[in-house]
């Protein structure tokens, strides 16, 4: 089997990406669904952050990638993101933000009691801009190439493979 090159490599996780994430979050923007929209966006960013810089901690990684890949009207946020992130995926609750969907209008507003609104589609939406930001730049920016290259090689933080199981066999 021949070796991958790394544009081969970085194609490969983009479509995957793209397929798992991007592909899927657009179907839980629904009432049901819109929570887990969140969860979904926070996690996407994680794992483009851990290819953007694996040898930072989690948070630290995360508010950077934050800082640098996400639309301007989001970067200001990334410490109240990763306060999301700890929030949602440990305790089933928005921390700082109040999140709503299909509320475009609100979205970064602040609310009564002074925390900023999430509107769902324009979060999803923020991760589409940092997505594509960061894969853009990843195809000619040596240090990232580096850096990726060596997630990649993580034996807990490589590719992306989301696949269909069969069931047990007897």
């Amino acid at each position: 089997m021949a070796t991958q090159s790394i544009e081969e490599l970085i194609a490969e996780v983009r479509s995957e990406f793209d397929r798992v994430y991007l592909g899927g979050i657009p179907g839980l923007l629904t009432d049901d669904g819109a929570f887990l929209s969140f969860v979904a966006v926070i996690t996407g960013t994680e794992a483009l952050a851990g290819y953007f810089a694996p040898r930072l901690s989690n948070g630290e990684r995360f508010r950077q990638f934050v800082a640098q890949y996400y639309p301007v009207n989001l970067r200001d946020q990334a410490a109240k993101l990763w306060q999301l992130r700890n929030a949602i995926v440990h305790a089933f609750h928005p921390g700082p933000f109040a999140l709503t969907h299909h509320n475009s209008r609100f979205h970064l507003t602040t609310t009564p009691a002074g925390q900023p609104v999430l509107n769902a589609e324009d979060f999803y939406a923020a991760l589409v801009v940092a997505a594509s930001s960061y894969f853009t730049a990843l195809t000619t920016e040596q240090d990232l190439r580096a850096k990726f290259l060596e997630r990649m090689s993580d034996p807990s933080g490589g590719a992306l493979h989301v696949a269909a199981v069969s069931g047990p066999t007897e």
